[in-house]
Parts: C-alpha cells; structure tokens; sequence
C-alpha cells in the first residue's frame, strides 16, 4: 500500500492507494460520527454507491422467548453480521456485477466490523472496479462463458485489507 494520507477535522479522512490483481486502486475512508463513508475506485471515478448496514436477527424472530440482550451482545463480537445491502445510486439491476458489489459491500462492513465490533455505524461505499468483461454483461452471452465469483474473493479481500489500512490509520 501506498502512504495513507489522514486528516481528522472536521471529519477524520484517510487516502490511500495499492495494487490490487496490478490495477491500481485508489481507496478513500471518511469517518463521519453517524456512518462510515468509503470511496474504492479503479476507474477514477464510481459507478455505485451502496449502503451497508448491520442488522439485528433479533428482529426477524417471532420466538417471544427470545433473549434479545444476548443476540445484540453475541453480534458485537461477531463478524458475520447480518447486513442489509443498499443501492443508493447505479445500477442495482441483477447482473454480475452488480451482485459482485453487493457481496464486496457486505465483506468490507463485516470485515470493519470484526476489527471494530462496537462501530455499528451505517457504511455508505463508493465503488468502481476494473472488472472482466464476463461480469460487465447484462445478459451473458454463450461465447463469454460464466462469471466464476470464486476468483474475485482474492480481490475482494485485497480491497476490505486496503480499506481497512485506511480505516485503521
């Protein structure tokens, strides 16, 4: 990763950059007090934004024994919150892509969330990614073949450890 440059007023602000499957990656963390706002771009600019946010599994139980306390404590410890994912602007339509972005929003909010179990604050994340032409598609074609999501874990963890670097900073 590339120096992390960091401001903390008014708003706590890191910038970093790294190479990432080399394509250069240019990563942005802000830290407002009411949500966490993270910018990742390939591109140099966005074609997404989405909202991450942690919710409680103890709302959608209809068991009234249900122990409420324990649930949100078992959550602050665990990084396999249960994420609502948002698009706020692009294209949210079912394509490859799309689902790519929902998936990398939700690993990044976990991952912040295992770092820092006790920020619950709302991650609103910018995105724009070099993708291969098979996840670009709106409708695959028969010569392109499937998008396998499996090789983009490799990237998707490399931006949550960039962002986290930021975020950390």
């Amino acid at each position: 990763m590339a120096d992390v440059l960091k401001s903390s007023f008014p708003v706590s602000a890191k910038v970093g950059a790294g190479l990432i499957n080399n394509v250069h990656t240019d990563v942005a963390v802000l830290g407002f007090s009411n949500c966490v706002v993270a910018i990742v771009t390939q591109l140099v600019s966005i074609g997404s934004i989405i909202k991450a946010v942690g919710t409680s599994a103890a709302a959608s139980t209809q068991d009234a024994f249900y122990d409420a306390q324990l649930t949100a404590d078992q959550l602050s410890t665990s990084a396999d919150v249960p994420v609502e994912v948002k698009f706020v602007l692009g294209n949210s339509s079912a394509t490859a892509a799309s689902s790519l972005y929902q998936v990398l929003a939700t690993h990044i909010y976990q991952h912040r969330r295992e770092k820092d179990p006790l920020d619950s604050r709302p991650l609103i994340i910018g995105i724009g990614l070099e993708l291969p032409r098979e996840y670009k598609l709106s409708q695959l074609d028969d010569d392109v073949g499937q998008p396998n999501p499996g090789e983009f874990l490799v990237t998707m963890r490399a931006i949550a450890k960039l962002v986290d670097e930021c975020y950390a900073q």
